[in-house]
């Protein structure tokens, strides 16, 4: 017990050198996970590709640069990384990574502000169309009424796949 003491009066260094780096970790940990449920909630209210890449654009980016903010710490990287099989964050990231390119939504982040308004206000255009045609129950008229939207929708996405 006086040993111990001893250390903590001789060396407080040791010990708020760990509890500051402790903190740090947990920040970006936090971070991280916030961010994660922040992207993932988006995910699951937007399901199609298209409203992916254009409602959950911000929430990307944020769980993003807080992978980004954990790999160049080089204290806490190794701690919530690579400490356990697990690597939680490493896989979660993996998983946010690949969804986002299998929606093709890498092809958008490189947009200018023109064509990414363009983009989204055909998107809304579309699904406006659609919604208004499920409120007043002509389902079997969405594929009719809303396919030139919808066809214009693509071929933008189509023509921005290409740039």
């Amino acid at each position: 017990m006086w040993s111990l003491l001893l250390v903590l009066f001789l060396c407080p260094s040791i010990v708020l050198a760990g509890t500051k780096l402790e903190a740090e970790c947990s920040k970006l940990q936090l971070q991280f996970a916030t961010a994660s449920s922040d992207f993932t909630t988006c995910l699951g209210k937007n399901t199609k590709p298209v409203r992916i890449c254009v409602t959950c654009f911000e929430n990307y980016r944020g769980v993003n640069n807080s992978f980004y903010n954990i790999t160049q710490n080089s204290n806490c990287s190794d701690v919530l990384l690579e400490s356990d099989n697990a690597m939680v964050i490493r896989r979660l990231w993996d998983s946010y990574r690949n969804m986002w390119s299998s929606a093709l939504c890498n092809t958008c982040s490189g947009l200018t502000e023109n064509r990414t308004h363009e983009f989204r206000n055909r998107t809304e255009d579309v699904l406006q169309c659609f919604d208004d045609h499920r409120k007043e129950h002509k389902k079997d008229l969405i594929c009719i009424e809303c396919n030139k939207r919808y066809d214009s929708l693509l071929n933008l996405f189509k023509d921005l796949q290409g740039m």
